[in-house]
């Protein structure tokens, strides 16, 4: 079963964090979130991403106005009542999930918010390389299984092997690749 494992990266937790880290099969990826509202120092960032190597995605909002977003086009949120959104933050409704009136609702369109700051959002950004490193499973947070001994990728550089919720709607089907993990960039 694909899985992950996360936390929120609170400063006070840090040491029963590397406890978990110590205690989940090397396999697992363990993902730690920025808290709300904390500002991290390079040295406390260093400190989480000893234990998750891509907190860096996590340490900063992602400017998002204007960007192209793959919600609402092939991604969804959808409430208990069926409402769907394109987005878990953009409030808008696309329709409703058991009348299929949303369907005439998808298309690609940039990302209406100024920032995104949570994983369920920018991982559809098309301006961060997400999909590829998450081609495990993108929402569950599954990082793509490192590439074979020997191999390389352009634009990419080798980070160490690293084996939650929304839904994609588009017809089912599930595309990825090998490839290592790219670092993520500071913000710019």
């Amino acid at each position: 079963m694909r899985h992950s494992v996360g936390i929120v990266g609170l400063p006070a937790h840090l040491d029963r964090a590397r406890r978990l880290r110590a205690d989940l099969p090397s396999q697992v990826y363990l993902w730690v979130n920025a808290a709300e509202g904390h500002t991290y120092t390079d040295a406390e960032a260093a400190e989480w991403t000893a234990l998750d190597p891509l907190f860096g995605y996590s340490r900063h909002p992602h400017r998002s106005a204007g960007l192209p977003c793959r919600t609402g086009a092939s991604v969804i949120s959808v409430d208990g009542d069926g409402t769907v959104r394109r987005c878990h933050f953009v409030p808008a409704e696309l329709g409703n999930l058991y009348d299929g009136s949303y369907r005439a609702a998808l298309r690609p369109r940039p990302c209406p918010l100024a920032v995104c700051d949570c994983h369920i959002g920018y991982v559809h950004l098309e301006s961060l390389p997400l999909y590829d490193v998450f081609a495990g499973g993108v929402l569950e947070r599954v990082p793509a299984p490192p590439a074979p001994v020997g191999s390389w990728s352009v634009g990419h550089t080798a980070s160490p092997s690293i084996p939650l919720v929304m839904t994609s709607v588009a017809e089912p089907h599930v595309t990825g690749t090998e490839s290592p993990l790219p670092r993520p960039s500071p913000p710019g």
